[in-house]
């Protein structure tokens, strides 16, 4: 049976923040660059009248720079104060994620993969920067969406969109729930996609996952390459207002080495060539981002017999 609920209508992707902007700057991986935008950004600002995005970035700044960067400074308290909140509040929505995660894999809606700022954030664990939770979202094969609705709404989650069925699986990548002002985000697609994509889409981001252990629980997350991806064309409907190239930054200054560049280049070419262009930004934060083509895979065993054959012709 078909829910009755409020329809919400998709909201257009937005182009990203840029790394231009001073707090953001202070990421920079060169220690004296990242310092000199701090020291601008500190000196331009009333600490009492902080936008929304400043306050979300303050606890990714979390660690030794940033301790260093407050000697001193009068305001240090009320900094330390904002990172603190955002290091509890991560924890209790990270025990939502625990309690949502369970309840489905119970009821054998499998697999269960945590994807947005939860999957950042556990992505995160064991370093300094503390990622915030303003929201769930996890993504599950599109197959078990009834099973999944059935679930989540036993527990007293509320469908805020209409439910998602026909043609409109493939024109949308989530659904909206709520409950008792949480918000919980059922994406069967990582990714807002031309409907004929949709399905490729699909079984590309579940094909591989990585996982990550936290408050007694493991959970599967995004491998860092697809990870990468969702962190840079982000989310058309959300809360969340941390700039992307935090979450991007972090991936792969902490996790280059495992990031899979020629499967990142392979669905940027498919569903998103933008993306590419995306990533080269990250250089401006002191970023080893190779260039497309060292991002190719590297030839088979084919390709260089038939090269050496056609070299000797």
């Amino acid at each position: 049976m078909t829910p009755s609920v409020v329809t919400l209508q998709p909201v257009p992707p937005q182009e990203p923040p840029q790394v231009g902007a001073p707090l953001l700057a202070a990421l920079n991986r060169d220690d004296a660059v990242a310092t000199a935008a701090w020291q601008r950004w500190r000196g331009s600002v009333d600490i009492q009248h902080l936008t929304w995005p400043e306050m979300q970035l303050l606890p990714v700044l979390h660690g030794p720079r940033l301790d260093e960067w407050l000697t001193g400074d009068p305001a240090a308290g009320i900094i330390k104060g904002i990172v603190r909140r955002a290091w509890s509040e991560a924890q209790v929505r990270l025990g939502l994620v625990r309690e949502i995660v369970g309840s489905l894999q119970r009821s054998g809606c499998t697999p269960v993969t945590v994807i947005g700022a939860a999957g950042a954030y556990l992505r995160c664990l064991g370093a300094a920067a503390i990622r915030p939770i303003l929201e769930v979202r996890i993504l599950m094969p599109r197959w078990h969406l009834p099973l999944t609705t059935a679930v989540l709404e036993g527990e007293g989650w509320q469908l805020r969109d209409r439910y998602p069925e026909g043609d409109l699986l493939e024109r949308r990548s989530h659904v909206l729930f709520e409950r008792n002002g949480s918000r919980l985000y059922l994406h069967w697609r990582v990714l807002e996609v031309d409907a004929r994509l949709a399905a490729s889409c699909e079984r590309a981001f579940l094909a591989r996952h990585d996982t990550a252990a936290a408050i007694g629980s493991e959970f599967r997350i995004l491998p860092a390459a697809e990870a990468l991806i969702e962190s840079i064309c982000g989310h058309s409907e959300s809360v969340d207002v941390l700039a992307w190239q935090a979450d991007a930054a972090f991936i792969v200054s902490s996790t280059s080495a495992r990031i899979d560049w020629p499967r990142l280049l392979r669905i940027a070419r498919q569903f998103s060539p933008s993306i590419i262009r995306r990533v080269a930004q990250l250089r401006a934060l002191g970023l080893e981002i190779p260039e497309p083509s060292a991002m190719e895979p590297p030839p088979g065993r084919l390709a260089l017999v038939l090269a050496a054959v056609l070299g000797r012709a």
